[in-house]
């Protein structure tokens, strides 16, 4: 019989989003928090999102927060067995890689590590406020989980990156990790830094990511480690041995239709160090935040040399955020419109391999304005996609060159608009209004 997270697997391996990814990240796999559960069950502050995406709202339908960790084993839920082995193989079978979340700051207030290592948890000094902390059953003040700009996590429990066994703890955990997966998401990687865990919690950080990752990598030479970062600390992680970091700031531009620095940042060599996203667990669905222009969006980040995160739900238009305590919501209605234009997108996607090449063509804008334009050849096929990067209405030709020919219909990828055409000397004429993208294929 199989496992309830291989029937949920089974029932995604042929989805578009699950055939077009390469990695598939799996959130909320490990044991939950039996405290967590409580407190975010009797949270008010939560209540309001709780109801927003269940009504009637039970105290079954909060698990409680997936980074709360009670330990890195399996939780009942996804597998009765001890491991993640039967996962790991099967999405491999697909021809997937599987990435696990690593949450390196905190543990869950009622993890059993507590109990075996308690000197590794931050005890909390005089100074640290009541609701920070907490009063451990061993008789220690511990720290809440916190960043320096917000009040602790109350479910979860700081780990004392002032002791070096901490490190040590950490690249055990990471190893048996290592065993049933190809990477790790490290949520809130950056808390770990020497100066920000000083300015958070006033003590000295001993932690060495790079010492870390090197350490695993001796025995898993291929384990990718991917970061939860934010504040501009995104490069220092990537010195220290991080495969990729997440683009907060390129998010953050698009929410605030800064064109020029949207342009600025897709004209950026950026190659696979840095993960971009329209929407995930911690920002509103891209339907909801962006409406139309969320099709624009998708269509650039597809041209961007980057790590695409995609959220699941995100193809279907959904617009409620789901809180991440939650194991059960009332079902939503797709968006007819959104699902068709994602159909498009990822079957062209998903005809890309390792030998596409991203190139730059030639465009003529009969006022000078600037049009991001850039084109991906995949055999004898080239796509080619044209945005309008300015506030006002741009129009021009792309002149005929390697790859863009001649063809008497020319069928939009974002719209979904069929174009007839005349054959022009100029080559192909384009007209676009403010924010409006293009998506052809020859």
């Amino acid at each position: 019989m199989k496992e309830p997270l291989e029937f949920a697997l089974s029932s995604l391996k042929d989805s578009l989003p699950f055939v077009w990814a390469e990695e598939i990240w799996l959130m909320g796999v490990w044991k939950n928090s039996p405290k967590s559960q409580s407190i975010a069950r009797s949270m008010p502050e939560l209540q309001p999102g709780f109801l927003a995406v269940k009504h009637p709202l039970f105290a079954e339908d909060v698990y409680g927060s997936p980074y709360s960790i009670y330990s890195y084993t399996p939780d009942p839920l996804v597998s009765a067995n001890d491991n993640l082995t039967n996962v790991y193989k099967q999405i491999h079978e697909w021809n997937k890689k599987l990435i696990l979340d690593f949450v390196p700051n905190h543990m869950a207030i009622d993890s059993p590590l507590i109990e075996s290592d308690p000197h590794l948890f931050l005890i909390a000094t005089d100074s640290v406020s009541a609701k920070n902390s907490f009063l451990h059953a061993n008789g220690n003040r511990y720290v809440h989980g916190r960043d320096p700009y917000f009040d602790g996590w109350t479910d979860t429990i700081q780990w004392d990156f002032s002791n070096p066994d901490v490190e040590k703890k950490h690249i055990q955990i990471l190893k048996e990790i290592a065993k049933v997966c190809d990477g790790v998401r490290c949520d809130m990687a950056m808390l770990l830094l020497p100066d920000v865990f000083e300015k958070t919690h006033e003590k000295k950080s001993v932690y060495d990511w790079k010492r870390v990752i090197d350490t695993v990598r001796q025995n898993y030479p291929n384990f990718k480690f991917y970061a939860e970062a934010y504040w501009g600390m995104e490069n220092r992680l990537l010195d220290l041995g991080f495969d990729a970091t997440y683009d907060k700031s390129f998010y953050d531009t698009l929410k605030e239709n800064q064109f020029h620095f949207i342009s600025q940042s897709l004209n950026e060599n950026t190659k696979l160090s840095k993960i971009r996203f329209l929407e995930n667990h911690d920002e509103e669905r891209a339907k909801h935040q962006f409406g139309e222009n969320s099709h624009t969006y998708f269509s650039l980040l597809s041209f961007s040399e980057c790590i695409l995160l995609f959220h699941e739900g995100q193809n279907l238009g959904l617009t409620k955020k789901i809180p991440v305590q939650m194991i059960q919501t009332d079902p939503e209605n797709s968006n007819q419109v959104t699902e068709m234009y994602y159909k498009r997108a990822m079957k062209t996607i998903t005809k890309r391999n390792s030998s596409s090449m991203f190139y730059q063509p030639n465009y003529i804008e009969f006022n000078g304005s600037a049009v991001f334009t850039r084109a991906i050849q995949t055999g004898d096929e080239t796509e080619l996609i044209l945005w309008n990067e300015t506030n006002k209405e741009v129009a021009g030709w792309i002149p005929f060159q390697e790859g863009i020919q001649f063809q008497s219909i020319l069928t939009d990828l974002v719209s979904g608009v069929e174009f007839p055409q005349t054959k022009s000397e100029e080559g192909i004429y384009f007209k676009l209004n403010p924010n409006q993208a293009q998506w052809f294929i020859f």
